[in-house]
């Protein structure tokens, strides 16, 4: 790490004019760059006391960097710690005068990344320090008394109670006979002193949830089969005693995640409802009785509660949460911040609006980030009742080369699927009138959140070369209750597969979707519903674009350098994907590889070299079956140092270039 010092001269000025020229250009196309590059600034941050911002930013060398200004001057930034061969990736305040932050280089492939270490330096640019390691190689080079923290620490949070300590999280995947666990550390920031947190682990023992004075109090406790103990006590001399247990590979429904801990000390868990999507909700939970107690404090009408519990140390109270529905927001608790929230969203009223704080109740002013479907993210400064009056200042621009007139409008739909679930849906819309040339653009997983309503720079791209995107939410995504997360098991390729069918044919339907040219489209698990709609749905797909897509189930248990826990090969998988022995018919049918000679419409693919999630087999075996059954053009490029997913930016220009060039030939 190098630490220096510089101005950031005219930075905001600099972006505002580069959105001026976005919109003078606004009849030329959109370069393909512009949707993928890195932001010119991110992650705008308080500091505990309120009067400086962190953020980070574009600086020397094309390199991301951390900076600091002062509130009474937002636009006057001094840099404070950069890198030579690596970009800043994430930051946090320790106390007023200290940070940490991580590394990644996004010059490098997404395949030649390690961990982001951790490092930690003053505010005016003094004393750095490099606390963790970013790869084997540092972990093993140097003295022992003056090198990093080996990488299988990761930063946990910050303390915030005026020390220079943060805690820590070693990952013990290492040791044998701790496999799976973790074990907290207190670690001083400017010495690197490691102080355990508990010298009585619960055996297995990981998922921590620590008490308002960063003390450990909650768990999860998972062995090798996959048994997941819910443990808990009350003060830190008790014993650990077992408030659940359930299996974590194949999670029945009311099963009770540990969230927070009150000032009271009082438990807080996420656990579902009974209701018929069997959604999780926030709630308090009783110790002694072994259950949830009463109603929920947070529940979301046909949403999972997913968000975070926002505390305020002066207040000693909950001051709200965040969630996501169909965007991201926050409840607020507290009468004033909530008061002044309505504030805000008066005065931006076409945005998702969204501050944190520290000391809500007290605090004057607020880091605002504010987005849409059609702008990306643009950073504030709020004075609340200053002079009587609410102000805004701004900070920066995320994206100041992205023209918010020339983006598409999306929207959050639920759809039907032919047995009656409901699933939903993000549909992007192009300009101009439908019905469109569409792409159904799945996401990977499968088990995951597709997306939220936003700016997205995949589904932004495609609808700015006129294509209408369809983003089902099929059955298996998660955040939307566990009836539909359920209904997934054993169903790749089946039911899975027909909500993406019947979300297609719905577009259609709807007259948005041209029904004589629609592409279908995704990565990881994506690409495998891409290549199974090909098989299934020939005659509604023109053209199908895989990349990185598993290409057969069969290959997810046996290539044995993919990083698939093989816990969760032998415990989880038989039960959600299939059991290779007693469905072996089902998994060869629901196999792409093994009816490559049944797709016959053309094919994008694209792989990373060093994938290690869906290793390359899956790609290079499903090339050769289609190129041997000689019925379909398949344009393949294999990125050979990139993983799972794209890092360079010369990457994914050059891939989404082809999948333009290619739509423009199948879709047009």
């Amino acid at each position: 790490m190098k630490a220096s010092i510089w101005l950031v001269a005219g930075a905001i000025g600099l972006l505002l004019s580069a959105a001026a020229s976005a919109q003078a250009d606004a009849a030329a196309p959109i370069p393909v760059e512009n949707f993928f590059r890195r932001p010119a600034v991110a992650a705008p941050q308080l500091s505990p006391a309120g009067d400086r911002i962190a953020m980070l930013m574009a600086g020397p060398e094309d390199r991301t960097v951390l900076a600091v200004a002062e509130v009474s001057n937002p636009r006057k930034w001094i840099g404070i710690a950069r890198f030579s061969d690596a970009d800043v990736r994430s930051f946090h305040w320790v106390n007023d005068k200290r940070l940490v932050f991580d590394a990644i280089d996004f010059k490098s492939p997404l395949g030649e990344q390690f961990s982001g270490g951790l490092y930690a330096v003053n505010v005016d640019g003094s004393d750095p320090m490099w606390l963790v390691g970013r790869g084997h190689k540092q972990d093993i080079e140097g003295h022992v008394a003056s090198r990093p923290l080996r990488s299988n620490h990761v930063l946990r949070t910050t303390v915030r109670d005026g020390s220079n300590d943060v805690i820590v999280e070693r990952y013990n995947l290492r040791y044998e006979h701790e496999a799976g666990s973790t074990s907290m550390f207190r670690l001083d920031t400017t010495t690197r002193a490691l102080k355990a947190l508990l010298k009585d682990e619960p055996e297995n023992a990981s998922g921590w949830v620590l008490d308002r004075t960063g003390v450990p109090r909650a768990a999860l406790s998972i062995d090798k089969q996959g048994l997941a103990k819910v443990l808990w006590r009350t003060d830190p001399g008790d014993s650990w005693t077992d408030l659940a247990r359930y299996n974590v590979w194949v999670p029945p429904a009311g099963s009770v995640a540990p969230k927070a801990i009150d000032f009271d000390g009082q438990l807080l868990v996420t656990s579902t409802q009974a209701n018929v999507e069997g959604t999780a909700a926030l709630f308090r939970y009783d110790v002694a009785k072994r259950k949830v107690d009463g109603s929920p404090i947070v529940a979301l009408k046909g949403f999972d509660f997913t968000g975070d519990v926002l505390f305020d140390p002066v207040a000693r109270k909950m001051a709200g949460v965040s969630f996501v529905s169909d965007a991201a927001g926050v409840e607020w608790f507290d009468p004033g911040v909530k008061a002044l929230q309505a504030r805000l969203d008066k005065l931006l009223p076409n945005t998702v609006n969204m501050f944190t704080c520290t000391t809500c109740s007290t605090q004057r002013h607020f880091v605002v980030t504010s987005w849409s479907d059609r702008q990306s993210p643009i950073y504030m400064l709020l004075d609340r009742e200053k002079e009587g009056k609410d102000s805004l200042n701004l900070i920066g621009v995320s994206r100041p080369w992205i023209d918010a007139a020339r983006m598409a409008e999306q929207d959050f739909v639920r759809i039907k699927a032919r047995d009656g679930l409901e699933f939903p849906a993000y549909v992007t819309k192009p300009k101009g009138k439908g019905p469109w040339p569409t792409v159904v653009l799945v996401h990977g997983g499968p088990w995951v959140r597709g997306g939220s309503w936003g700016w997205d720079s995949d589904s932004q791209f495609l609808a700015a070369r006129g294509y209408l995107v369809v983003e089902p939410e099929f059955r298996g995504s998660v955040g939307f209750g566990y009836k539909l997360f359920r209904a997934s098991w054993k169903q790749w390729g089946l039911s899975m597969q027909d909500d993406v069918t019947d979300a297609t044919q719905w577009a259609v339907a709807q007259g948005l979707a041209d029904p004589k040219r629609i592409a279908i489209a995704g990565a990881s698990c994506g690409g495998y519903a891409t290549m199974m709609g090909l098989v299934k749905e020939p005659e509604l797909y023109r053209a199908g674009i895989n990349w990185v897509g598993v290409t057969d189930i069969e290959m997810m248990y046996t290539v044995d350098w993919s990083d698939f826990r093989e816990e969760y090969k032998r415990y989880g998988m038989p039960s959600m994907v299939g059991d290779r022995e007693k469905d072996r018919a089902q998994l060869d049918a629901t196999s792409p590889l093994k009816r490559a000679k049944e797709i016959t419409k053309p094919v994008l693919m694209a792989y990373g070299g060093e994938d290690y999630r869906v290793p390359l087999p899956h790609g290079t075996k499903m090339r050769d079956a289609l190129k041997a059954a000689g019925k379909v053009e398949v344009e393949w490029v294999e990125y050979s140092d990139e993983g799972h997913g794209f890092l360079l930016l010369k990457n994914n220009v050059d891939f989404w270039s082809r999948v333009e060039r290619f739509l423009a030939r199948h879709l047009k």
